[in-house]
């Protein structure tokens, strides 16, 4: 598992390398004000850590970090989504509020869900909210700056409606894991997810098994932040091992 990035400039010098596509030694050192040998020490030490690239004079993106296109997402492991839905509704009681991310397997939650009728679901995700249209829960979708790459909502304006609601029970993705807590590759959605995790009562996070191998750019917390992990079947040792002992594993 990979272990978090805790400096600042290293987070910048990733994130501006996403947007940029690319980036040299001499630009990086302009753009964050350092000497260039400054700046082969960072490369050098996010290049170990598999989320940069160096090449001859240019840098760029693992191929690890680079996340999928949506709908790619959307068709991967479905069986173990669908697995991880129905267990996820059976740890919903009547009258709840709760949250569903922008997740792939949130959106899958939701289908089951529009078999009830007695829940507010709150969510940042476009696509939950099309697909929760004839429900009869109320919907509340968190309006913001639509990130086109999950169809979700992010930003102040998202934020801001999220510190507004209190949440009963939060269901949280993830793309991997680091050694302390799941990851994702936008920092946007981490602020998302952080928002969440402070006002809500009971958090759960749904991951498939395919996750425990995959390495992601931000941790958004810590796994003593969550009450229960849902994956789609009952852990091996060696899985288990990912994750403390004082985590609560839904098992078969």
């Amino acid at each position: 598992m990979a272990k978090p990035i805790n400096d600042e400039r290293r987070n910048n010098i990733v994130q501006y390398v996403l947007n940029q596509k690319r980036a040299t030694v001499t630009d990086l050192a302009k753009k964050f004000e350092v000497t260039t040998e400054t700046i082969r020490k960072d490369l050098l030490y996010l290049d170990k850590n598999n989320i940069l690239l160096k090449g001859h004079g240019v840098v760029t993106v693992a191929n690890s970090y680079l996340e999928n296109e949506f709908a790619l997402k959307k068709n991967e492991n479905t069986d173990a989504k669908i697995q991880i839905a129905k267990r996820a509704a059976d740890q919903i009681p009547p009258n709840c509020v709760i949250f569903l991310d922008s997740g792939t397997t949130a959106l899958q939650l939701a289908k089951i869900l529009n078999l009830r009728s007695d829940l507010i679901i709150v969510s940042n995700s476009a696509l939950i909210s099309q697909i929760s249209s004839t429900s009869d829960n109320q919907i509340l979708i968190m309006g913001g700056e639509l990130r086109k790459k999950s169809f979700s909502y992010v930003g102040h304006w998202t934020i801001q409606s999220l510190q507004q609601i209190h949440i009963d029970i939060a269901f949280l993705s993830c793309s991997g894991f680091h050694s302390d807590g799941p990851s994702i590759h936008s920092y946007r959605e981490l602020q998302i997810k952080q928002a969440v995790i402070e006002n809500t009562h009971k958090v759960i996070l749904i991951a498939d098994t395919s996750k425990f191998q995959q390495e992601s750019l931000y941790r958004y917390a810590r796994f003593s932040a969550f009450d229960l992990l849902i994956a789609e079947r009952s852990l091996k040792k060696i899985e288990r091992d990912y994750f403390p002992s004082a985590l609560n594993i839904l098992e078969s």
